[in-house]
């Protein structure tokens, strides 16, 4: 008996690849590391959802000056150097991908040069150049499809910022990870085997609905062994009245006898509906961990309790927490980053994005329930009131200022009248 073992692939991180024979660094084995961390954003439903609501909230209501109203002329002016839809693929890429590009346009060449513009550039279509003694990236290699790259393929090279005196550079948006000097992982990396097993979970159960939750099936013909053509007519003809238009679940056996005729074992799954439920709440919640999601709420996913309004709470706190933790240090990285890119034109203004909060704690959506709460507020009032001056009839005693002499006289009128009956 002849016994092979399969080993499972485990999930491992990419690494930057180099190669003696070219200038530019590849990301992972196959160079194609971006596409895989883009196929588990639109494959995976939770990650999806924590990705976009995270670039959301980052954005907020886009960015300002310190100080300034966000429709002062400064900052319309700012808005033009750097456009709103720019600003969230740019957020949006950082999240996703780890890292984020924007292309720094000058209005001239040269040493005195100022910033004009500036752009997202989609991060999958760079690779870098390898690091000069200073361990300085110059530069970035532009190719459209890096996956489907010919070896007689030109790329583009384009200047880092501050690299160079040309009138287009890159700035990379690069967060510092302990031996990863090209490429900066994504923070949610722990969580990324989840997200693979949640698609194949859906793509699983999605294949098993499409063929009526059907088994695998052998058709036995027992009567010899035709040749290759009937077989594949015989073949043909069963599959047209037995299986679907998706997927092909019946095998087609030729035997010569009922003796050795061929034979499949079903491997069922005890509690089947218990254990997908376990997986996928299981890849759930280490996706939401892995991107230090603080309440399944901020996302719109129910968590326990008896409605929106039971878990007021828990959003507000658990909101605060997210936005002080996580959505915070995006805000802070990215303004910082292009204010560095500002300072080129002089002093830069400080720059911050305005965040916005869960819309149950927005003022402009508390007014509806105002009349209701100031009448509320009002009757409160009043029975406070009424209570107050309940508890000073009740206790009026304890206000008044008694006289010894009174209370000795009233104890020897009383000892008196004891006596008398």
């Amino acid at each position: 008996m002849n016994i092979s073992l399969v080993n499972l692939a485990a999930y491992e991180m990419p690494k930057a690849i180099e190669d003696k024979r070219k200038d530019w660094v590849a990301y992972g084995e196959d160079n194609d590391y971006y596409n895989h961390l883009v196929n588990a954003y639109l494959t995976s439903a939770t990650n999806n959802a924590a990705i976009r609501s995270i670039s959301d909230l980052v954005y907020g209501e886009g960015i300002c000056i310190e100080d300034l109203e966000k429709d002062s002329n400064e900052v319309k002016e700012l808005r033009k150097v750097i456009g709103h839809r720019c600003l969230k693929k740019i957020i949006l890429e950082r999240k996703m991908l780890g890292q984020a590009a924007m292309q720094v346009i000058y209005d001239k060449a040269g040493n005195k040069r100022k910033v004009v513009k500036i752009k997202h550039f989609p991060l999958c279509t760079l690779r870098p150049e390898k690091m000069n003694s200073e361990g300085v990236i110059e530069a970035y290699y532009y190719h459209p499809d890096w996956a489907n790259k010919k070896p007689n393929d030109e790329l583009k090279r384009i200047p880092t910022f501050g690299n160079s005196t040309e009138a287009v550079e890159l700035f990379v948006i690069k967060p510092y990870v302990s031996n990863y000097y090209y490429f900066s992982p994504v923070d949610y990396s722990g969580s990324l085997p989840y997200a693979e097993l949640e698609n194949e979970i859906s793509d699983y159960l999605l294949n098993e609905a499409k063929n009526s939750f059907s088994g695998t099936k052998v058709v036995n013909f027992n009567n010899g062994v035709p040749d290759a053509e009937q077989r594949r007519e015989i073949t043909r003809k069963v599959k047209s009245q037995l299986t679907g238009s998706r997927g092909q679940k019946v095998i087609v056996a030729f035997n010569e006898n009922a003796e050795s005729q061929t034979s499949v074992e079903d491997i069922s799954l005890n509690d089947a509906p218990e254990h997908y439920e376990y997986l996928a709440n299981e890849c759930r919640d280490k996706i939401l961990v892995g991107h230090r999601v603080t309440s399944p709420m901020l996302l719109g996913i129910k968590d326990g309790g008896n409605g929106l309004a039971s878990n007021a709470d828990e959003i507000k706190n658990a909101s605060q927490l997210f936005n002080s933790t996580v959505i915070g240090y995006y805000q802070e990285e990215i303004a910082e980053s292009i204010e560095e890119i500002l300072e080129v034109n002089g002093e830069a203004p400080e720059l911050y994005f305005i965040t916005s909060q869960p819309i149950e704690f927005t003022d402009e959506n508390q007014g509806e329930g105002a009349e209701e709460g100031e009448k509320e507020e009002t009757v409160k009032e009043a029975n406070d009131k009424d209570k107050e001056e309940y508890n000073k009839e009740q206790n009026l005693s304890a206000h008044l200022e008694v006289s010894p002499n009174f209370i000795k006289d009233a104890l020897e009128l009383y000892e008196n009248r004891r006596e008398n009956v």
